[in-house]
């Protein structure tokens, strides 16, 4: 038992030095980047403790922003807001679950939820976010969903069935984007008194031609032509 526990905190200890090898390149990068933006805040920070006011501290940011969506915000090991932090100096403060379809997102309440919780955290730092990530609409028509798109191979009409594709994205997703849109605009009103842009990633050109994730599984897709694009609702 003793020898179990010793490789054990042993294997703990080199997975732990792994990471923060990883993290502290990563502060390297991010410090190149902070270095190079015309823009960046200085937040200086003190603690109020019982013997007074500790010494201030300075941390530099490119800005804050928050995020509710799918994997493209929750991806393995590598994703977009990751990328933002550590390379380009921002914090984020995210809600994004993989797997998640717009709909869920939009009327099942968790993520909005998970995202006044952020927004409201943001505002206690005495900041506003510079812009709102979102991303869905991939898991409305991915996987198992996919197949209602399309009539049989086997049928005279097989292909596309127009009908139902019209019905998913322009009146299903369409209406879970503007409910969404509304939700996460009522929320930055209320805790900034303003509007903050949306920058949404919308899976513009999904292609099935295998070279997805883990090699197309558990979904043969490539994103080709994919880009956030920037978008500001008004209620």
């Amino acid at each position: 038992m003793a020898d179990f526990i010793a490789e054990a905190i042993e294997a703990g200890k080199k997975k732990a030095e792994e990471i923060l090898d990883g993290r502290r390149a990563a502060q390297v990068r991010r410090a190149a980047a902070l270095q190079g933006h015309t823009q960046a805040m200085t937040m200086r920070i003190q603690t109020l403790t019982p013997a007074g006011l500790t010494p201030p501290s300075e941390v530099q940011t490119a800005g804050f922003l928050a995020a509710v969506g799918d994997s493209w915000f929750d991806y393995p090991f590598h994703d977009v807001l990751k990328l933002l932090e550590d390379g380009y100096g921002y914090y984020v403060e995210s809600t994004a679950h993989k797997g998640d379809p717009i709909e869920k997102i939009a009327y099942q309440g968790g993520q909005i939820d998970g995202f006044a919780r952020k927004l409201e955290k943001i505002k206690a730092r005495g900041a506003v976010p510079k812009a709102v990530l979102l991303s869905g609409g991939d898991d409305d028509v991915a996987g198992n969903e996919f197949g209602m798109l399309l009539n049989s191979a086997f049928s005279p009409i097989r292909g596309w069935n127009q009908d139902v594709v019209d019905g998913v994205l322009k009146d299903r997703i369409a209406r879970a984007y503007v409910s969404l849109f509304s939700s996460l605009t009522s929320a930055c009103q209320e805790d900034f008194k303003q509007t903050v842009p949306i920058l949404v990633h919308g899976y513009d050109y999904p292609v099935p031609d295998g070279r997805g994730f883990l090699g197309g599984w558990p979904f043969p897709w490539a994103l080709v032509g994919s880009g956030i694009s920037g978008k500001e609702f008004q209620a």
